[in-house]
């Protein structure tokens, strides 16, 4: 292939990808120019494409691939720091040691070793420390070190902000999940307004807060407001596997009012991405959803489900008449088996407590039906 021409390839793939959907798609068509840039030694277009794939592989649910890229274009920053300065991924490091902890068998020194780096580099790039100590408190948080986190978060709430801080959408939906871990539901919604109201927002924000909000709302009794959020808040993440973990907090809010029906819907449209999902907390809160939806499916007398399910799923049937105990059985399986290997890994029980607090959602059930469509 003569230099034009893979160069036009490279250009077109590019431009494919520019013009697609966060997905698979996109990720691909980035991945194959970078294949081809790198075959044909342009380290600096190999560069510039990995680049952008960080980009898609992050918001197309592709966590995994943008740990590649990264890893490969920092190790170009290290090896030619002439050619690649620092500053050239100085926001996209943040959301791959952001997601690290998602991924049960990278160790806990490899992660601090991340956060260490990430904190040198800011430092160099006479950054403030708010975007640092937001990442060690939201590590401290998701590894279950509750003492380390509630630390993080006093320094971070009250750090300046620099041209390295996370915009305000997303800094005000971590502090929103902060409460709810505390049980602060009441003031967790009043927080939310903001971005409930179209005040602030960003490319996954408010998408994430309607999910995050609808079991506290259910547990307030504001269950039309709650219902709201799920038909506002659905429609936002349903076609990017990004948001596999909202899309879990949709499901289990549909089972906890009782819409079983459209909650089995969901899990039969969705259970393809969290088979091969690289995120291994994503598919741990999908699961988990799951289990509580089977449970109910059996603690109802439904003996069978008819279902139209991804050929790969281990209990596949061709005829699409599935046993309920045996999908209970495999979800549970595939959630504890993940909680087992968190809390392996981080040497606290934060997973299994989560286990346990959907072992109780049975116990909460309330019907309340989901509007007809006109209404």
């Amino acid at each position: 292939m003569t230099a034009p021409d893979w160069r036009t390839q490279v250009e077109e793939l590019q431009a494919r990808a520019a013009r697609q959907r966060p997905g698979e798609a996109k990720v691909m068509a980035l991945e194959e120019a970078a294949r081809m840039a790198e075959v044909h030694g342009d380290l600096a277009l190999a560069f510039e494409v990995r680049d952008a794939l960080i980009d898609a592989a992050t918001f197309g649910g592709y966590p995994d691939k943008a740990l590649v890229a990264f890893a490969w274009c920092r190790a170009q920053q290290k090896k030619h720091p002439d050619r690649f300065d620092d500053g050239l991924l100085l926001w996209k490091q943040k959301w791959v040691v952001g997601r690290l902890d998602e991924f049960p068998h990278i160790s806990r020194q490899k992660i601090q070793e991340a956060l260490a780096d990430i904190e040198d580099t800011y430092a160099r790039a006479s950054a403030g420390k708010r975007a640092v100590l937001k990442l060690r408190y939201q590590t401290a948080r998701d590894m279950g070190d509750v003492a380390e986190a509630e630390a993080y978060w006093a320094q971070w709430v009250v750090a300046p902000r620099d041209h390295l801080t996370d915009c305000p959408a997303c800094e005000l939906d971590d502090e929103i999940d902060y409460h709810i871990d505390r049980g602060e539901y009441r003031r967790a919604w009043q927080k939310a307004a903001p971005l409930l109201q179209g005040h602030q927002g960003c490319a996954e924000v408010p998408h994430l807060t309607y999910g995050s909000l609808l079991y506290p709302l259910f547990k307030l009794g504001e269950w039309e407001e709650a219902l709201r959020f799920h038909q506002l808040g659905y429609p936002l993440i349903h076609r990017n596997r990004d948001f596999l973990a909202t899309v879990g907090e949709h499901l289990e809010f549909l089972v906890l009012t009782g819409n079983l029906a459209p909650a089995l819907a969901m899990f039969e449209r969705h259970l393809g991405w969290a088979l091969d999902h690289s995120s291994h907390r994503d598919r741990f809160t999908f699961f988990t959803a799951a289990s509580f939806l089977w449970t109910c499916l059996q603690e109802e007398g439904r003996e069978t489900v008819s279902l139209r399910l991804p050929k790969g799923f281990a209990l596949h049937q061709a005829q699409g008449t599935y046993d309920t105990q045996a999908v209970l059985g495999w979800v549970k399986a595939q959630a504890q088996g993940l909680a087992a290997r968190f809390d392996a890994r981080n040497g606290t029980s934060r997973f299994q407590a989560l286990l346990e607090r959907t072992a109780q959602l049975s116990k909460e059930v309330a019907p309340c039906p989901l509007p007809t469509r006109g209404r």
